[in-house]
């Protein structure tokens, strides 16, 4: 019996101290993936840096693949108030904001698919 009790509590413990750490995916720290996903997004909200002008400000937008349409929207980063919004009609492109139309200097923006889902959010600086 005590011989049967040690060879139990051996195989345990070198079960428990022989596991290896593994990441929030199920992988052993440290391991790469077994394919590689694409490093650019599909989606993406962003200020154009590119666009040099003291009274205006591009942003850039992807919207899913296969959705042609949505709406930006730009919010006071303060209060619940909405500035400005902008009906877009293509999967991407850009919008031109005029800041000095703005009661504020820096805004929030949120991209929406066309049943009112919010996609990506951006606070954007000027």
């Amino acid at each position: 019996m005590k011989n049967f009790l040690t060879l139990i509590l051996i195989i345990a413990g070198g079960s428990v101290f022989g596991q290896r750490e593994i990441d929030e995916n199920g992988r052993p720290i440290g391991a790469k993936p077994a394919f590689l996903v694409s490093n650019v997004e599909d989606v993406y909200l962003k200020k154009n840096e590119s666009f040099i002008a003291g009274a205006e400000v591009k942003l850039d937008y992807s919207l899913p693949k296969g959705v042609t349409s949505g709406k930006l929207t730009l919010f006071h980063p303060r209060k619940d108030e909405e500035l400005q919004s902008y009906t877009l009609s293509s999967e991407t492109g850009s919008v031109t904001v005029n800041v000095k139309e703005m009661p504020v200097s820096f805004f929030s923006a949120g991209l929406y698919d066309p049943q009112g889902k919010l996609v990506k959010s951006l606070n954007v600086i000027d």
